[in-house]
């Protein structure tokens, strides 16, 4: 079945080849780094699916490309996909807005899977795939919009959709909206800004109370990471706090390498095309207040790169929760469209280095995975030694491994890293066991907790990397904190 909406979109068919030709040269440093995080070593190991956090659709797509009711993982193929899906989404994303148009190479379509944060997305060898679906399907609505009922529609199925698939995701549809209501208030068509801004809210909120209801028929509890900030006293202070832990993890993405210098200089042209969008010699009251208004809206996206983050109590700020960071910059590659002459050969230039910086960046994310591989593989080895006579029941675990000593020169120079990588060996019991596991030797093995180290058991390896205490002659402590008992 044909699109009529959607055929115009797509008759530039080399742009769409490159895009996707370069999104998919763009994962291969993941590729080859093979590496496990820690939900991929419990899915790998149990199979289960993202019913917990609200994700039946999730949980559905993985057994439909399991071919069984057992979810398995199907890298490096999730990988591959999920690189096409977001190169289209991409790339669908700037034909619908209207920007670099009859460019051979549309460079802002790379902007979604090259943004740094999303780094923490693309490792996930089970999520990407339903994050990437997720976000492709929250684009679509937008194919439709000069057709308010198709778009309406299209909208609330889509935001069920994109719910039941990953919840972070949903909320990119306002930064998508909004581009289109930035143009209904350049345009100072009021009436039409109303409308258009209704039909959104109201078929978001449909599309959510669908997804609720669902969860609530299915029996499916859902499983939150943060409950909503009340309307309590300590709303603003809270509001606040979440606020400065925001930008803490604004000013560790930035400050990661020179990406600082060079999204300065991105936005920077970006707020040149805006002012020259928006001022106008002989209107320049409506002008000041065309610009506050979008400015407004503008602010709320950049906001809305974390999530709903900065509504939660004990929200969840890993960086791979910030996937409206690529949004945010194609919004404002769409302002860089207003410029002329030099300086939008000058913006072209800025979002190509962007991009390239974000191919050195995977390209070290890769090389850091790799080493952190090999080191958990070593010291697992190391430990195995103390499993090989089958005498040993059970194990408990102080502390965690400590990141690979070869990625310290990566980490000082791009320290957003220490938010996407984390060593799985003691920090949560089940997947301890799993990494632990790859000769099959932990297997019948208990791990226990224990509060603190006691140093009446006997110290019988020393290492510098952990301490190994027997506490009797079937239970063991590894202490990555080696703890000193002089």
């Amino acid at each position: 079945m044909k699109i009529k909406e959607l055929a115009p979109l797509l008759q530039e068919k080399k742009s769409l080849y490159i895009t996707l030709v370069l999104s998919v040269l763009y994962v291969i440093p993941l590729l080859l780094a093979n590496y496990n995080y820690l939900d991929d070593l419990g899915r790998n190991h149990a199979g289960y699916g993202w019913q917990h956090d609200g994700r039946f659709i999730s949980t559905l797509l993985g057994k439909i490309w399991s071919l069984n009711n057992l979810i398995v993982s199907i890298f490096p193929f999730s990988l591959l996909i999920s690189s096409v899906i977001l190169g289209f989404t991409g790339f669908l994303i700037c034909r619908i807005l209207g920007i670099e148009n009859d460019k051979k190479v549309k460079w802002s379509s790379l902007l979604i899977i090259t943004a740094p944060t999303f780094l923490g997305n693309l490792v996930f060898k089970f999520d990407i795939l339903p994050m990437s679906i997720a976000l492709l399907l929250i684009t679509l609505p937008f194919i439709f919009y000069e057709s308010k009922l198709k778009f309406f529609i299209v909208s609330v199925v889509t935001i069920f959709l994109s719910l039941g698939l990953y919840q972070n995701g949903a909320t990119v549809y306002f930064m998508i909206g909004s581009a289109f209501l930035i143009d209904d208030i350049k345009r100072h068509e009021t009436k039409k800004l109303l409308k258009n801004f209704s039909i959104i809210i109201i078929g978001f909120l449909i599309g959510l109370c669908l997804y609720f209801l669902t969860l609530k028929l299915s029996g499916i509890e859902l499983y939150m990471r943060g409950e909503i900030i009340g309307l309590t006293p300590a709303f603003f202070e809270e509001l606040i706090n979440n606020n400065e832990v925001f930008f803490d993890r604004i000013d560790v993405v930035v400050n990661s390498g020179h990406y600082n210098k060079l999204i300065l200089v991105f936005l920077l042209l970006a707020f040149v095309g805006f002012i020259c969008s928006v001022i106008s010699k002989s209107k320049i009251f409506a002008s000041v207040l065309v610009a506050i208004l979008i400015i407004f809206i503008l602010l709320i996206n950049f906001w809305l790169i974390a999530g709903v983050n900065i509504f939660l109590k004990g929200s969840y700020w890993d960086l791979r929760s910030f996937c409206g960071l690529g949004f945010f910059l194609i919004i404002a590659a769409k302002f860089q469209d207003s410029l002329k002459g030099f300086a939008y050969k000058l913006s072209r230039v800025s979002m190509i280095v962007l991009i390239l910086f974000s191919f050195v960046l995977i390209s070290q994310f890769g090389r850091l995975l790799t080493n952190q591989n090999e080191y958990q593989n070593a010291v697992a080895t190391l430990l195995m030694d103390h499993f090989k006579d089958e005498s040993i029941k059970k194990v408990a675990f102080v502390g965690t491994l400590p990141l690979a000593p070869n990625n310290t020169l990566v980490y000082r120079t791009f320290p957003l890293f220490h938010n996407l990588l984390s060593s799985p060996i003691g920090k949560y019991s089940f997947w301890t066991k799993e990494a632990l596991n790859t000769n099959g030797m932990m297997k019948g093995i208990s791990i226990i907790e224990i509060a603190d180290v006691d140093c009446k058991y006997d110290l019988i390896e020393k290492t510098k990397w952990y301490y190994v205490r027997k506490m009797d002659n079937e239970t063991l402590i590894i202490d990555f904190n080696k703890s000193s008992c002089d």
